[in-house]
């Protein structure tokens, strides 16, 4: 068994493998996936021709392969389109891969002229990546996207590049069909296709399980109900902050929740919470996080706003959370919420320390009536606002 015969069973195996990877990916919720996978087995069919020439004519296996190689081609481009949120342009790439295999098919069965044949299908399938990597290329997110491009840009080069040299400079794909399958140009092929599926498919994973890392941080770093951030990734949140802690913390409470899900029920509750933390964030500056941190209460924290600031914010929400028209849910009185406001020390060693500051200060709040924003301090005092007792 020759080196090109290693190659005719290595490199369907590289990319089956890479297919199987993808396809389950894509069982897990992936989109992009789905076209990796249906590229990749599409290239495991084209580069299996040759283990067929026993059964059939190269003369038919080879615009076949040129057909599966396009086809290949037009997902890996789409795969590339979908990931950077670029446009499909779905239409015109399926009509200029219908050309291309109309062209290759003509040269291979009618004209029978094998380096037509080969210019028009691999640089096919170049123009279909290089659409793709210069439709992407600034739209990337990361170093691994960033990766992906640059080696799908040195499979267009190694195209091109082939099709020069081994084509044009110094012909060496054989004078037939037959002979193609035993020349230089296949050997070429087969070698750096390995090469560059391989890294191809490796940068393709890396991006693709990135994405899927980030996705379930996301999740398990956010509360499902509001959308907002939970206690695990407020901490994450803080911890990756260049800043540090400074700035101001504000912790709110609905006022009387329990009697809320006692009378109104429990899905009524959600939406009472929900409405709280839509106002927080829609309100909250730049920079700016907020987290619920189980059942009624709440965690902002303001970067770079003093505690007049967090006060003055506080009071805001507070008034329009308590103006929040809840007729529909049967209510005819204003629901409210109290606020603790704490800005950070020199002193402090965590941001814990002024949570725990805004948190006495919220319990002076509920022990002054509710309804109320209070500052920090020895003791908090009230934050001077219009008190909203009930709604028409």
């Amino acid at each position: 068994m020759g080196s090109t015969d290693n190659f005719a069973f290595l490199l369907p195996a590289i990319m089956l493998v890479f297919g199987c990877t993808f396809l389950l990916l894509r069982r897990q919720g992936l989109r992009e996936a789905g076209y990796w996978a249906a590229a990749y087995f599409l290239g495991v069919a084209a580069f299996s021709m040759p283990l067929l020439s026993g059964l059939f004519s190269p003369s038919i296996l080879s615009p076949v392969a040129d057909a599966l190689f396009v086809s290949a081609f037009y997902f890996y481009s789409g795969a590339l389109l979908f990931r950077f949120g670029r446009p499909g342009l779905v239409g015109g790439r399926l009509a200029f891969c219908g050309l291309s295999i109309v062209a290759t098919s003509y040269s291979a069965l009618v004209a029978e002229n094998l380096p037509a044949e080969l210019v028009i299908n691999d640089l096919s399938c170049a123009a279909l990546l290089t659409f793709a990597v210069a439709m992407s290329a600034t739209h990337t997110r990361h170093v691994t996207d960033r990766l992906l491009l640059i080696i799908a840009a040195l499979i267009v080069l190694d195209t091109v590049g082939r099709n020069v040299m081994l084509v044009f400079v110094v012909p060496s794909y054989g004078v037939s069909a037959e002979g193609f399958l035993s020349s230089n140009y296949d050997f070429m092929m087969q070698a750096s296709a390995s090469i560059l599926s391989l890294l191809f498919g490796l940068a393709a994973l890396g991006a693709a399980a990135l994405d899927m890392i980030t996705r379930y941080r996301d999740v398990a770093d956010h509360d499902p109900l509001t959308g907002l951030l939970n206690r695990r990734g407020f901490d994450r949140t803080v911890a990756g902050r260049a800043g540090g802690a400074m700035g101001s913390v504000i912790i709110c409470d609905i006022d009387a929740f329990k009697r809320v899900n006692d009378t109104l029920g429990h899905a009524a509750g959600d939406l009472v919470i929900r409405g709280l933390a839509g106002l927080l964030a829609a309100q909250l500056p730049k920079g700016a996080f907020a987290a619920r941190f189980g059942g009624e209460e709440f965690v902002a924290f303001l970067p770079d706003i003093t505690l007049a600031q967090a006060g003055a914010f506080a009071n805001t929400i507070r008034l329009a959370f308590a103006a929040i028209d809840r007729s529909a849910l049967g209510v005819d009185q204003a629901i409210t919420a109290s606020f603790g406001a704490a800005e950070h020390r020199p002193s402090d060693r965590s941001l814990h320390e002024q949570i725990g500051r805004a948190d006495i200060a919220l319990y002076a709040a509920k022990q002054a009536g509710r309804n109320r924003v209070m500052l920090e301090g020895e003791p908090p005092r009230d934050m001077p606002a219009i008190r909203i007792a009930s709604v028409a």
